[in-house]
């Protein structure tokens, strides 16, 4: 039945609406990008964009949402030895769509919401390194920490990914001990 969730032919529509959406954001800004733009690039009809999304940033947080579910998923997997270098692999796996969506124009909120639901396990680390640090001082940290990682992480993916997750990984680091010294 057409619109039923894994209905093949519902399963092909949001195919291609994403990635007429996605070959838009590379050219546009999101607030640019209509939902006619996105029909004709997709080759479908104004009804069936509606049948499943309101407008183009409804599309847009559906696709940051899965993303985000797959980088908690990646999260909870990993642990909290290995969350950056998991992420980093993840977002290397998903490069064309992370390239798009992380791009500076577009002010993607993922990153963030991924490293702030980590909020726990990083100001204990921080803890750890501060240990004389108070509540307000270590929550200043979380917020330098998580600002510079997020920069460090679009700069790896500005620059096409060219260096493999491990070494970003050491980077950042190496950061995290300079600055908590």
């Amino acid at each position: 039945m057409v619109g039923t969730p894994g209905n093949r032919r519902t399963l092909y529509s949001k195919k291609v609406i994403i990635e007429a959406f996605l070959l838009l954001l590379q050219e546009k800004n999101l607030n640019k990008i209509t939902v006619t733009n996105i029909c004709k690039v997709a080759d479908i009809n104004r009804g069936t964009f509606y049948s499943y999304y309101n407008d183009p940033f409804d599309l847009m947080r559906s696709i940051e949402e899965e993303l985000i579910e797959k980088m908690m998923s990646t999260i909870n997997i990993s642990g909290e030895e290995n969350i950056l270098n998991e992420l980093l692999k993840l977002i290397l796996i998903n490069k064309d769509l992370c390239k798009i969506i992380f791009n500076e124009k577009n002010s993607s909120h993922v990153l963030n919401t991924v490293l702030n639901s980590a909020h726990d396990i990083t100001i204990a680390e921080i803890r750890k390194k501060l240990p004389n640090a108070n509540e307000t001082h270590l929550e200043y940290f979380f917020t330098y920490s998580t600002g510079g990682i997020i920069k460090v992480i679009r700069k790896w993916i500005n620059d096409d990914m060219n260096i493999p997750t491990e070494e970003v990984v050491q980077i950042l680091e190496s950061m995290n001990v300079m600055s908590s010294q």
